[in-house]
């Protein structure tokens, strides 16, 4: 399933900050959560001004080097600063009871710690239950039956694992190649446009988004496509 942008607002309104970075992360880097969740400053860089997380995903072992959208990158930059000051005025690094350097984490757990998945689950899940108890009062309002509810809920539940298909579609749809979402989600590129072939067809976005291409192309000049038989005839 593919998160729209209202969902997209709702879970970011209800959502604590770390979550909503998640969140960004998750959307705007076309990452898997294990490999967002691991994420630290040491893997953010900037260059002619443009933010970059370069990364080795957990699951492949492709190594990423990840520009980041304009929307996640104010956040990321915030998420330094705040790091910055955590580690100001120390003498040394914090480090962990094993004895090694502290993961300076962009998503850091409420401990400052990593996440423990199953943790990490709990909270996500929280904030979609809000979601979905918000849509059920607003559809009870409107006069929608328990069952209508219901099954309203049961079509609009989003995963985490949806945002990396979101953020291929969202990609596509701007006109991004499979080569292009290739290298910034780290597919295959076959498998890559599986995804887009699935899921970028039946989007009402793209149809419209193509007839408003046509509309703006209003030249009326001669077709540049040239009749075969005019052709033979001139040869002739």
């Amino acid at each position: 399933q593919i998160w729209s942008y209202e969902m997209e607002d709702a879970f970011v309104e209800r959502a604590r900050p770390t979550l909503q970075l998640a969140y960004m992360l998750l959307l705007y880097t076309v990452q898997r959560p294990s490999d967002v969740l691991s994420m630290d400053a040491s893997l953010i860089s900037e260059r002619n001004g443009r933010l970059f997380i370069a990364l080795r995903q957990s699951k492949t072992g492709t190594l990423l080097d990840v520009p980041i959208h304009e929307r996640l990158a104010s956040r990321i930059r915030e998420r330094m600063r705040q790091i910055e000051q955590e580690t100001a005025g120390r003498t040394g690094r914090r480090v962990t009871r094993t004895g090694s350097p502290a993961p300076r984490l962009q998503v850091p757990s409420p401990t400052g710690r990593p996440w423990a998945r199953r943790n990490f689950s709990r909270a996500w899940d929280q904030v979609v239950r809000q979601m979905a108890f918000s849509t059920a009062k607003q559809l009870f309002k409107e006069g929608l039956t328990k069952d209508e509810v219901r099954a309203h809920l049961q079509e609009n539940h989003r995963q985490r694992r949806d945002l990396r298909r979101t953020g291929i579609v969202r990609l596509a749809e701007a006109g991004a190649t499979t080569p292009q979402i290739a290298s910034i989600s780290g597919h295959g590129i076959d498998y890559c446009q599986r995804i887009i072939d699935t899921y970028l067809p039946r989007r009402t976005e793209v149809a419209i988004a193509g007839m408003q291409l046509w509309e703006r192309h209003q030249d009326r000049k001669i077709s540049k496509v040239v009749s075969i038989a005019a052709t033979r005839g001139r040869l002739g």
